[in-house]
């Protein structure tokens, strides 16, 4: 099941535009983590405010990493508008993703450590991606 479900993903990255491998595992393991995580801890505190916290948390986590490692396989090789290009991305994401973290913090008051425990769902998966891809090259 989870071969399938893995070449599901990996076409699904393919026809996003994720030319790399290595950076399709990272992706497809970022959506294991960040979704996978979120379904276990909703169910077993029963859809608590906190568990919707880390939801939104590993939502806004996975969109930037999406983002990021779709835009930066393609720009690291434009040196002349490469550069730029990533910043006012990054800038762009940065502003999406704090007026989000305004709304969550202060408008619907969610718990913030539910919404941190969510976006470190990105430190989670690159050390774990990390490690074990070290023994494999």
């Amino acid at each position: 099941m989870l071969g399938r479900m893995n070449q599901r993903l990996e076409r699904l990255l393919v026809r996003s535009g994720f030319t790399k491998p290595d950076v399709r595992i990272v992706v497809r393991n970022q959506i294991y983590v960040s979704l996978g995580s979120s379904l276990v801890i909703m169910l077993v505190t029963l859809f608590s405010r906190w568990s919707l916290a880390y939801l939104a948390g590993a939502v806004i986590a996975l969109v930037n990493f999406w983002t990021l490692a779709r835009v930066t396989q393609s720009l690291v090789y434009d040196q002349k508008r490469g550069p730029y290009l990533l910043f006012v991305i990054f800038m762009g994401k940065m502003t999406l993703s704090g007026l989000a973290l305004w709304w969550l913090i202060g408008v619907e008051r969610v718990p913030h450590w539910g919404l941190i425990a969510g976006l470190g769902t990105v430190v989670i998966n690159i050390t774990a991606t990390g490690l074990s891809q070290l023994g494999k090259k």
